[in-house]
């Protein structure tokens, strides 16, 4: 192996190959807030295609881009390690929902046969009069977007037809 200092003749600390940064407001609050320096070597294309990215994204600088992009994979790798477990807790949760949903629609379907069966044994229709009532039930659901009131029907007068 060949280094570039002669190992044998300095220490490290006396070698006459070494540099330092220059210390300055940056430098020492990097160093307080816990963040180590590193070097990068890369390919000079690879430089030009990653600044050209950094000023189109609006980064402020290479070191922003590059701590964004080892966040993102990051991210990526996680979510991908845990995609089985994530697509379980989206099935249960979606389960659990269906079951809600299912048990309001089975509520809402009782207490609809439970009017159904009052109206009928009360009055009696002929089938075209309940044909012509459902179609105005579908024009008043579509045009309250589902938000029908037993009130709302008072008000239009519409139960005289009853």
């Amino acid at each position: 192996m060949n280094f570039v200092c002669d190992k044998k003749k300095y220490t490290c600390s006396k070698c006459p190959n070494h540099s330092f940064i220059e210390i300055n407001d940056r430098v020492i609050y990097n160093h307080l807030k816990g963040d180590e320096r590193i070097s990068l070597f890369l390919d000079k294309d690879f430089v030009e295609k990653m600044d050209k990215e950094i000023k189109s994204a609006g980064f402020k600088s290479r070191n922003d881009f590059v701590v964004y992009a080892v966040n993102s994979y990051f991210a990526d790798k996680l979510l991908s390690d845990d995609n089985e477990k994530l697509a379980k807790e989206i099935a249960m949760a979606s389960e659990e929902q269906q079951k809600r949903i299912s048990k309001g629609l089975f509520r809402y379907a009782v207490e609809l046969e439970l009017i159904m069966k009052i109206l009928a044994e009360e009055k009696h229709f002929s089938k075209d009069r309940l044909e012509e009532m459902r179609k105005e039930a579908i024009n008043n659901v579509r045009r309250t977007r589902g938000k029908v009131r037993l009130d709302d029907l008072f008000e239009r007068k519409d139960y005289k037809s009853l």
